[in-house]
């Protein structure tokens, strides 16, 4: 996967002009620090070990609830898409669930199972779930129906088809739903954070705004941020590698 460097001049343009507005004093440094000082305070925490301890912390929860998720989704949605017994059996309950606001859920999530892990990796699971369980199924279902009958032509069996068929023709959207999901993960873990947790990026964002410090608040940003962004890469990189072939044979986002 090569990098296009060009890409990283939209986000040196930003900074700079964030640096040439606080520098000309036209907004107060307590209200938008000047990002040189802002990765000074970013510097120390890390030196200090308290970004590398909350990240880590924040990456457990992230990816207890991300990876629940996604052996949960992918299985169920592969049933939905196999059977339509089960699909009209799950449907309603999906439907029902899917729509409702996740933190709608902390209150009674907090009653259940307490402020601690459990309740933020249910919180991060529900927010994961449905994207992938929604692209397994529209992946599966959106195979399409001359690979199907040219693979029972040759004389390809049940397991056949789904293994040499069904799931690599729908790999690319349920790896787009998989991906869509890491930014669900992080929203939803960053959020329960801020509302309750001790630990975590999202605590230590909310903490440092509880005193007013505004470097550390946008230190926390930009970890979060680059954390982000790291996972998308990652992301990335995955997709092109399990799903080779689908770029090869298809525009991969650009036009002839």
């Amino acid at each position: 996967m090569k990098i296009a460097y060009r890409k990283f001049l939209s986000p040196l343009f930003f900074l700079l002009c964030w640096e040439v507005v606080t520098r000309a004093g036209w907004v107060e440094s307590w209200f938008l620090p000047p990002p040189m000082e802002v990765f000074a305070t970013l510097w120390a925490m890390i030196v200090s070990g308290e970004v590398p301890y909350h990240t880590a912390v924040s990456m457990g929860r992230a990816a207890s609830g991300y990876l629940v998720a996604a052996a949960v989704g992918i299985g169920l949605g592969l049933l939905i898409a196999w059977s339509i017994l089960i699909e009209d059996f799950f449907d309603p309950l999906i439907e029902l669930i899917r729509p409702l606001s996740t933190f709608a859920l902390v209150p009674i999530l907090f009653l259940w199972f307490g402020v601690g892990d459990t309740s933020k990796v249910i919180i991060i699971f529900k927010s994961c779930f449905f994207p992938i369980l929604l692209n397994t199924i529209a992946g599966i279902k959106g195979v399409d129906r001359k690979l199907i009958l040219a693979a029972q032509s040759l004389g390809a069996n049940g397991r056949q088809l789904w293994l040499q068929v069904l799931i690599p023709s729908a790999l690319p959207v349920i790896i787009t739903g998989l991906r869509i999901s890491t930014a669900m993960a992080m929203m939803s873990l960053v959020g329960v954070e801020m509302l309750s947790s001790d630990s975590g990026l999202g605590f230590l964002v909310i903490d440092a705004q509880r005193t007013f410090d505004t470097r550390r608040v946008f230190a926390g940003i930009i970890v979060l941020s680059v954390v982000g962004f790291s996972i998308d890469f990652a992301a990335r990189i995955i997709q092109s590698k399990a799903v080779a072939w689908h770029t090869h044979t298809s525009l991969g986002g650009k036009y002839p």
